[in-house]
């Protein structure tokens, strides 16, 4: 993500994303799921979150949610061999 005098470029088409723009982001989270001692309620906390890509309202508007659990289970994932 490239992030220059308050603009965002899409990941996809390359176009600017200017400040106050409404747009798309992919994030990353580590989240853990804790108990509220307090409430006794469930909670989740965000230990970091990380941007993965950022789409102008255009480009991001072509994914929904099926769309995206296809990308996912075809990302490799860290430790496994990859197959051919």
């Amino acid at each position: 993500m490239e992030i220059e005098n308050d603009v965002n470029i899409c990941g996809k088409c390359g176009c600017e994303i200017s400040f106050g723009t409404r747009y798309y982001s992919i994030v990353r989270n580590l989240e853990v799921f804790c108990k509220n001692p307090e409430t006794e309620e469930t909670e989740i906390e965000i230990d970091t979150s990380e941007e993965v890509i950022s789409l102008c309202k255009s480009c991001g508007s072509v994914f929904n949610q099926n769309s995206l659990k296809v990308i996912l289970e075809h990302l490799p994932i860290p430790g496994q061999e990859t197959r051919n």
